[in-house]
């Protein structure tokens, strides 16, 4: 169920592993699942791509508990006509979520307490009991998806708090960090999917600026980051051109938390350019030091381990000189001192294969 799950969603979306768990946990044990967080995350459309990629949408009812929310509506409507002849009140549950295997319920704590207190007691009871009206409750998992807090939700009063007692899974939905090497892992995945001008070495200037805005106090979704990409290709569109440069970035004023970016967008710019310079020649640093530690590992004659101890005298040299911006420079550092030590390894290598 698990791996199932995780395909569905690493088609689309990244940092899965912890919704893709929740999910697999809820679905096999018939768990009800509260999802919360900051809004921009995906939260509606990575239930409803695990839902398709289950095979489960027909046996899925959604519903959205916003203003004007009653029982009538949670339950399926009103029978007018039983009530207008026969003066009973009945709902027609066949029409409601109780009819369905899965149930996907969107900000369900702004519903009235009495909408909450009526589905905490069909829960309870797992059949809607209205007078002589009984219906078995078909639904196996319930999914509620909010961008409340659990410790908000229950300071919306004793209905709400019984509620949340029939959700035993919970997931805050939010990124570990977001670093711009967490928004370039997102436009990573989504260049493969949206069509338009490419963002090519600009997606790592998009991601330090939007890294930035957001440790600045400016969150940045990542729904909005996704909007900032697209705005980008819109702007290299309306030029006619294929590729995003400079300029088209500075359209991203137009987006929340980046209004102020016309005033300073050329300095902005320009830093986030020198960033991910360093960012890509570290990377490359990495990669080159790899290869070189993979051949130490793989030296047989201490002619071999010394030129490969020169290889890194020669590597640590060139870190020494590699410019970086200050968020880098403990990554500059890690690099240069594992050279050093592999250095040291290379030469005690050599000498101990010498003295036999």
């Amino acid at each position: 169920m698990f791996q199932k799950i995780m395909s569905a969603l690493s088609a689309m979306f990244v940092f899965t592993e912890e919704i893709a768990r929740v999910l697999a946990l809820g679905f096999t044990g018939k768990k009800n699942i509260i999802i919360f967080g900051p809004a921009g995350h995906g939260k509606s459309e990575m239930v409803k791509s695990v839902v398709d990629g289950l095979g489960m949408d027909a046996e899925a009812f959604y519903q959205f508990f916003g203003e004007g929310m009653d029982e009538s509506r949670l339950f399926g409507g009103l029978n007018f006509r039983k009530l207008e002849e026969e003066k009973i009140l009945e709902y027609y549950p066949e029409k409601s979520f109780l009819n369905h295997r899965v149930a996907v319920f969107e900000e369900l704590f702004d519903a009235p307490a009495s909408v909450l207190l009526a589905l905490k007691d069909v829960l309870t009871a797992k059949e809607l009991r209205n007078g002589s009206q009984r219906f078995k409750m078909r639904t196996e998992i319930i999914i509620c998806l909010t961008n409340k807090e659990p410790n908000e939700i229950s300071d919306l009063g004793p209905a709400a708090h019984a509620l949340i007692e029939r959700f035993p899974l919970q997931l805050n939905l939010k990124w570990k960090d977001y670093s711009a090497k967490s928004y370039l892992s997102m436009f990573e995945k989504v260049a493969r999917r949206l069509d338009g001008p490419a963002l090519n070495g600009f997606k790592a200037v998009l991601a330090e600026i939007l890294a930035s805005a957001t440790s600045q106090g400016n969150f940045v979704s990542p729904r909005t980051a996704v909007h900032a990409f697209q705005v980008c290709q819109a702007s290299a569109m309306m030029r006619g051109a294929k590729e995003v440069e400079k300029q088209d970035l500075t359209d991203l004023r137009f987006l929340p938390g980046l209004e102020g970016l016309a005033e300073t967008i050329q300095k902005d710019l320009d830093a986030a350019m020198e960033r991910a310079t360093a960012e890509q020649k570290l990377t490359i640093a990495e990669e080159k030091l790899a290869t070189v530690l993979a051949e130490l590992n793989g030296t047989a004659t201490p002619i071999k381990a010394l030129q490969v101890a020169k290889k890194l005298v020669a590597f640590q040299d060139e870190i020494a000189s590699l410019k970086v911006t200050d968020g880098l420079a403990d990554r500059r550092k890690r690099l240069r001192d594992s050279a050093g030590e592999n250095i040291t390894k290379a030469q005690k290598l050599a000498l101990d294969n010498t003295r036999f």
